[in-house]
């Protein structure tokens, strides 16, 4: 019996975009679309870290709804109403781009490929779009994956696994995502879509009850989809608006209750759609799927050997000389329209059938943080990922296949060397960037993509939520600033110059502030004098065992943080210098009156 898996992206338009800014999950992120006479609507909106508590008392910020077609100034007054105008203030409004969100789920739909070769993105018909209910968009972009999991399931360990390895392994990638398997792509997508309306245990049909927060998974058991699913509302069999309000006219309002209607009834009283959809969840009408996702422009190559052969006698050369006529096939097609691989997939397979225990594939993920053209450096990361994998027993094929794609830099060899090395070699700027390219590519396969970031600066008021771990951005596109240095090579300004600090942040700040002991008695000798020198920095302070004299301050900055970002903080900032030539950054939190050290400046 033939099984598939849907795979559902929630408000997928606003999860591209956080993906590619990461600082917008702080704040609402609207997606909208031009109308006639300039109006804008929202297509789709979410706040992926809202706060706990609104303004107006409500738990949780997804009691807002904002359903799509709702006009961008309505949106905003009911955002303000909800959590206050300053909400609206940091908002961010972007414009819709269906066709950007159709390429980037490709990539998606391509990525999943490791999960089962058949990958087909769901066609987003009118009726289609009313089953989302009322928080559909009209012209909405589809946002769901089906996958024949028919033969594929074995190879993680059954469904159960299967799925939850798909939900968790694209949380993994910062996608949220929501998926099921059933017979049928009409029942795994309604079990998608409605987890939380499903037990706990789907497989087993436990009569627990719901979760606060729904798993991300489900399993219908084979055959049992007209039983488990038939507390579902009627947007699970994706009806169109006028089928739906015929059926509840009558008393319908579940998926149960159509599967109880006769044939006879169905096609005198209501539209062709119901009997389709219905017939298309139960099974008894094939529902065809267009495993198209775009990967005809992307190159894939493939070696089958003739007998799988065990890997304890595949010595690495053997394996290498393969894996380098399979990249070498890939690159030159890209390289005859001026593209690099940016994605690549490698998927070693393991004998199939035969009444044997079967494996998974062992899939090797490449990312490059630029295009590249060089089958020798992606042999070498591929290399690098295969010594830390396990392979299995035996290999019955190699798969390589390119995922993502970009322009290539073509650069011009320089006339005049910008640099050598002592040795009459040519450095120019451009190898240079070349080689660093390469060392991130390097670093990013020996110790993981997220381990290899570069810090960048965003808009928060609290120092330590003020920057996030970014990509590295192209070397010539940064800014290139030139710090103050003294004779001793030391960074800041000279000693003994007076500190105009105000608004810097020192060059090392520690994971979380470290509290300092000021030294007791300076503090009852100063209050004696002025009551007031208390919000001052203290003269002595005790740090690590050893106590550090302050010669001058500057200060204070104030810094509080907004209510929507939970228990208000609100401290005061000084720049101080020690006796000794040390520039600490200290706050005194004004709840307590409590002085921690925050930074230690060059």
């Amino acid at each position: 019996m033939s099984r598939f898996m849907t795979i559902w992206l929630p408000r997928w338009p606003v999860q591209r975009r956080l993906r590619e800014h990461p600082e917008w999950r702080t704040v609402p992120v609207f997606v909208c679309r031009r109308e006639r006479r300039g109006v804008m609507t929202v297509a789709s909106w979410a706040w992926a870290d809202a706060p706990r508590e609104a303004a107006s008392g409500v738990r949780s910020g997804h009691a807002l709804r904002i359903p799509a077609g709702t006009s961008l100034a309505e949106a905003m007054a009911l955002l303000a109403l909800t959590y206050g105008s300053r909400a609206c203030h940091v908002a961010q409004v972007v414009t819709d781009d269906p066709a950007a969100d159709r390429a980037a789920l490709e990539r998606v739909a391509r990525w999943c490929r490791r999960f089962s070769p058949a990958v087909a993105i769901a066609t987003v018909d009118d009726a289609a779009r009313s089953a989302r209910g009322p928080d559909a968009d009209p012209h909405a972009a589809p946002d769901c994956l089906f996958l024949d999991v028919t033969g594929t399931a074995g190879f993680f360990g059954g469904e159960s696994m299967l799925v939850r390895t798909t939900a968790w392994t694209l949380a993994a990638r910062g996608l949220h995502a929501r998926a099921a398997i059933a017979d049928t792509p009409g029942a795994a997508w309604a079990a998608a879509h409605h987890t939380h309306l499903l037990a706990n245990d789907v497989a087993t049909a436990s009569p627990r009850p719901p979760r606060r927060r729904p798993r991300r998974w489900a399993v219908v058991p084979a055959g049992e989809q007209a039983v488990l699913l038939a507390g579902l509302p009627l947007a699970a069999l994706r009806l169109d608006p006028a089928t739906t309000t015929a059926l509840r006219e009558v008393g319908i309002d579940s998926v149960g209750g159509v599967l109880k209607l006769s044939a006879k009834s169905l096609a005198s009283r209501f539209p062709a759609t119901l009997g389709l959809r219905r017939a298309q969840l139960t099974g008894t009408r094939a529902e065809p799927l267009a495993c198209s996702t775009g990967s005809e422009s992307l190159p894939q190559m493939s070696h089958a050997f003739e007998l799988p052969i065990p890997t304890a006698t595949l010595t690495d050369d053997m394996l290498a000389a393969v894996l380098e006529h399979l990249l070498a096939g890939c690159v030159s097609p890209l390289a005859a329209r001026g593209e690099g691989v940016l994605a690549l997939q490698v998927r070693l397979e393991p004998p199939a059938g035969m009444g044997m225990a079967t494996s998974a594939p062992t899939v090797v993920d490449i990312g490059l943080f630029r295009p590249s053209l060089s089958t020798r450096h992606l042999l070498e990361l591929v290399q690098l990922r295969l010594g830390r994998l396990r392979l299995p027993r035996e290999l019955d094929g190699v798969v390589v296949e390119v995922v993502a794609a970009g322009a290539a830099a073509c650069r011009q060899r320089a006339l005049f060397a910008d640099a050598t090395d002592g040795t009459g070699t040519r450095d120019t700027s451009a190898d240079r960037t070349a080689a660093v390219d390469m060392l991130l590519d390097r670093l990013s396969g020996r110790l993981g993509r997220d381990a290899v970031f570069e810090p960048r600066s965003v808009a928060d008021a609290q120092p330590e939520h003020a920057w996030i771990a970014a990509a590295p951005a192209d070397a010539n596109a940064r800014p290139t600033v030139t710090p103050h240095r003294d004779r001793a090579g030391r960074g800041g300004p000279p000693a003994g110059a007076p500190l105009r600090l105000a608004g810097r942040r020192p060059i090392w700040m520690p994971a979380r502030p470290v509290r300092i002991e000021p030294l007791q008695a300076d503090l009852v000798a100063v209050a004696a004098i002025d009551p007031a020198a208390e919000r001052r920095p203290p003269l002595r302070f005790r740090l690590a065992g050893q106590v550090h004299r302050v010669a001058q301050s500057h200060g204070p900055e104030r810094i509080e943080t907004a209510w929507w970002r939970g228990p208000i903080v609100r401290r005061d900032y000084y720049v101080v210098e020690t006796e000794t030539g040390g520039r600490f950054w200290l706050f005194r939190r004004l709840k307590d009156g409590a002085w921690f050290l925050h930074g230690v400046f060059a």
